[in-house]
């Protein structure tokens, strides 16, 4: 092989890298800045025939989302430090205060009342790995309620 193919080789080589770079970096700014939440049926009755319901798309940002903190572990200050960082990432500030006794939390629990709510979803998505949603029957204080525990 000539110096020559090897520079045209090495040349077409470093062009693939870049174009699949660019085309990766391209897919990994619209998956980051895509909004949260899904398209979903308006009204699905039964027997409704397909193509016969609306399709909504509803875009929930964190300013629209207000967030009730509770320490449900034994950190002094937790729940306050918590909400000052929902806060700062654009969540809506509600109550901060102790759990009461009857709930537990060793990590991040977001409470609800609705099923499949996607505000609860979205501030767990804010929590990270280990923060979990939990559907009750009771309301503890305005908005989406997040309990705290040790971690």
């Amino acid at each position: 092989m000539t110096s020559r193919n090897r520079h045209l080789t090495t040349a077409a080589t470093l062009l693939a890298g870049v174009l699949v770079l660019g085309v990766m970096a391209v897919v990994g700014y619209r998956q980051l800045t895509e909004p949260f939440g899904a398209e979903e049926p308006a009204a699905q009755a039964e027997g409704c025939p397909d193509g016969q319901h609306e399709v909504s798309k509803k875009t929930l940002r964190r300013s629209e989302v207000k967030v009730s903190v509770y320490n449900a572990g034994s950190i002094k200050g937790a729940a306050g430090r918590t909400m000052a960082a929902l806060e700062r990432a654009g969540f809506q500030p509600g109550e901060v205060g102790n759990a009461p006794a009857s709930v537990k939390a060793r990590t991040p629990k977001v409470y609800t009342t609705k099923a499949d709510d996607p505000a609860a979803q979205l501030v767990a998505r804010y929590l990270g790995k280990g923060a979990s949603v939990v559907h009750a029957d009771e309301d503890f204080g305005p908005g989406v309620d997040v309990f705290i525990g040790k971690r």
